[in-house]
């Protein structure tokens, strides 16, 4: 199930994002980044929870004007392989459309074939590389773009 920042109480959304977001980065976000993201004009942002209404990951991304950025998609270990991220990307795709998105940009560490796959999946395109853009470990990005 979806859930937005308006279906849950903001403080519970943190608290369940920071721990996803400690155990999935190696840079994870803090408790004041993910409050500050959720209060930004453009976000779009998403929950997905489990039938007993526990938080299984998130999906967030900035909009303006025609172009929206994806900078997160997590979800919990415990959650992997169930579809949570497929939900997560449908819910995000779908509300760039609503909001007339063209395009979507992403970036993502070389190494995480998942995601890529999870991407390319969904018609993301690579377009460029940034040489060792991640640190801990350092590592290339691969840039993504769709066209909605």
């Amino acid at each position: 199930m979806i859930l937005t920042d308006k279906e849950y109480d903001k403080n519970l959304i943190v608290n369940a994002v920071s721990d996803i977001e400690s155990a999935c980065f190696s840079d994870p976000w803090t408790k004041a980044s993910v409050m500050s993201q959720l209060s930004s004009d453009g976000t779009v942002f998403a929950c997905s929870s489990d039938s007993d209404g526990n938080i299984t990951g998130y999906v967030c991304g900035q909009a303006a004007a025609d172009e929206c950025e994806l900078y997160r998609i997590a979800v919990s270990d415990k959650y992997r392989g169930l579809g949570f991220a497929k939900e997560l990307m449908d819910y995000f795709i779908g509300e760039c459309k609503k909001r007339e998105i063209i395009s979507v940009f992403l970036e993502v560490r070389s190494s995480n074939s998942p995601a890529r796959s999870l991407y390319e999946k969904y018609g993301f395109q690579n377009i460029a590389t940034r040489k060792n853009y991640y640190r801990s470990p350092t590592e290339d990005a691969i840039i993504y773009k769709k066209e909605l």
